[in-house]
């Protein structure tokens, strides 16, 4: 039964976006949350249900094609050296692709190609990004939307930490609890209604950090207070999900947040960051001081050597066992096995990189890594310069800041954990957020010019002619 009504809502979803693509922007937010749970309640948990999402994001692409074609062009004009160092990784992502089939023979012919879809699946997301915010509100709006729908799934946190017994929670096609050893700590991983404890942490991150965002921008204010609790609440799964990289992804936010609007702040904005760190720590406190949920702060903590493995992600011994050229795509892509035979996974081979500079080197080579992170820096580079540009007619400051810290973010949890980016729902928002900061270059020259005065006319006298 649920199975017919999560088909029926996803239909309506695709005719919503083909009708109104913005709207349908919105409810992929509301899928990408869905389609979790829906899984878990079906028999026999079909993969294929984790790429719902992806109906909804094709049938805003065809809703959109010609404004697609139009986006495309303005942006290469305008970041010419990002579009010219992205021709160059697609080079390379193509030849790994060929790499991929000769590794792993034609057999296995589906698991490169299906990587390859990954990889190529969040470039429209990046112009969507860049077309969607047409005005700043817009961008807003969604992340209200975005906010409000986590907050609401995250309550699926709190029902697995108290046992609540149901098959939508936890995680998916698993029975019993999962359990992480640190050490002498056991901590036990929490997925709520999402399909994995990554996806939530990633989800509850993202969460704390745009809450954050607004509740600055709102400043001592009557919304200031969902905002606060919003940001309480999100790091409060962020920590039960025991994953570490999703605390430092929030950390990464912040500090490159007030690295780039310190000069910024108004008095009221300070204050509202002050109540957000407030807030943020009260949650921290309590966790910490709680006898049953204690293992979860302590599980937070690192060493300088931990997270350094953590973001070096395998690369050199990736390097040692693969050589420069890599095996090609599919290797590391989580969820490619699903493409093979239980007998082609036996047989074939698929890597254990999980950070993402050893998923990069052993699916694209050395000279594909290379590629990207050049890729990368000249999109940094452009992002940064568009985040240092003060406030202009319909564009904040503030706003794309924040963007820009949440793409680094981002970038700060890819390093750790590459795995997380092979979900469709992931991917496609980190892209948007991404094209949607590109799109705030743009903002001021989208706001309507100013009526021209208009000058009185100054009528001439008449004479009038009397006749008798």
């Amino acid at each position: 039964m649920i199975t017919i009504v999560f088909a029926a809502f996803l239909a309506l979803a695709a005719m919503v976006a083909i009708t109104d693509w913005r709207r349908g922007v919105l409810m992929l937010i509301l899928v990408g949350v869905l389609q979790d749970p829906a899984r878990k309640l079906t028999p026999g948990t079909p993969f294929l249900m984790t790429m719902s999402v992806v109906l909804i994001y094709a049938a805003i692409i065809i809703a959109i094609q010609a404004q697609l074609q139009s986006a495309l062009a303005d942006f290469t004009k305008r970041f010419a050296a990002v579009w010219a160092a992205f021709g160059i990784t697609m080079f390379f992502i193509v030849l790994a692709a060929v790499n991929g089939l000769m590794t792993n023979g034609i057999a296995l012919w589906r698991v490169p190609f299906a990587s390859l879809f990954i990889y190529l699946a969040p470039l429209p997301a990046v112009l969507i990004g860049y077309l969607y915010i047409d005005r700043e509100e817009r961008l807003v709006t969604f992340i209200r939307v975005y906010c409000i729908v986590t907050s609401a799934a995250m309550v699926g946190t709190l029902l697995e930490y108290l046992r609540f017994d149901s098959r939508a929670l936890g995680m998916v096609a698993q029975s019993g609890d999962y359990i992480r050893f640190l050490g002498d700590l056991q901590v036990r991983m929490l997925s709520g209604f999402y399909r994995g404890p990554d996806i939530m942490a990633w989800h509850a991150a993202t969460l704390t950090c745009l809450a954050v965002m607004m509740l600055v921008r709102a400043g001592i204010s009557r919304p200031a207070a969902f905002w606060s609790l919003a940001a309480a609440w999100g790091c409060f799964n962020t920590i039960l999900s025991g994953r570490r990289k999703a605390i430092y992804m929030v950390a990464i936010f912040a500090a490159v947040f007030v690295w780039r609007y310190f000069r910024r702040l108004k008095s009221q904005q300070v204050a509202a960051f002050v109540i957000a760190a407030l807030a943020i720590g009260f949650v921290v406190d309590q966790v910490a001081s709680n006898q049953n949920s204690s293992v979860y702060a302590k599980a937070a903590l690192a060493t300088h050597e931990e997270l350094a493995e953590r973001l070096e992600g395998g690369l050199w011994g990736t390097i040692e066992q693969s050589g420069y050229l890599g095996q090609g795509l599919g290797v590391a892509t989580q969820g490619t096995y699903h493409f093979a035979t239980e007998d082609q996974v036996t047989q074939g081979v698929f890597g254990w990189q999980e950070g993402g500079l050893g998923k990069l080197a052993v699916e694209l080579g050395v000279p594909g890594l290379l590629a990207a992170a050049l890729l990368i820096w000249r999109a940094l580079f452009m992002m940064n310069r568009i985040a240092m540009h003060p406030d202009v007619p319909g564009s904040s400051q503030i706003i794309r800041v924040a963007l820009f810290a949440l793409v680094l973010a981002n970038i700060g949890n890819f390093l750790a954990s590459a795995q997380a980016y092979s979900d469709p729902v992931l991917t496609l928002l980190t892209a948007f957020f991404a094209g949607a900061l590109f799109g705030t270059a743009r903002l001021d020259e989208q706001q309507p010019s100013p009526e021209p005065e208009i000058e009185p006319v100054k009528l001439q006298p008449t004479l009038a002619v009397v006749t008798d």
